[in-house]
């Protein structure tokens, strides 16, 4: 999704409210993958934190794909493209690609984290 289509959403969905109630949404979560893994490509994640936090709404990204394997030193997406990885609220990734391990991992904040 284009970061002008993601705005296009949000700022919809916003303005509608939920479905049936139109009751105001909560909490709204956009998920994202540092890199596709069909396309190869890239998100647009400076793009979209910075919407992200014009609408309050939440960042998660996806590193299974990038985690080990982009960024100066393997850090993933957030240190290939300088986005600051307090600005991206949920994190997640898998040690079973770049580690050759099992398991995976999920970052976020302490309050997130216990929930």
């Amino acid at each position: 999704m284009a970061p002008s289509h993601l705005e296009k959403v949000l700022r919809e969905h916003i303005a509608d409210g939920q479905p049936r109630t139109h009751r105001p949404w909560k909490k709204i979560i956009v998920v994202v993958e540092g890199i596709y893994s069909i396309e190869g490509e890239l998100c647009k994640l400076p793009e979209i934190v910075s919407i992200c936090k014009k609408y309050k709404a939440y960042v998660y990204l996806d590193e299974a794909h990038n985690i080990g394997a982009v960024g100066k030193t393997g850090k993933g997406v957030c240190e290939l493209l300088g986005v600051d990885t307090a600005d991206v609220d949920i994190m997640m990734g898998t040690f079973t690609k770049s580690f050759g391990s099992c398991g995976g991992y999920i970052d976020g904040s302490k309050e997130l984290i216990k929930y």
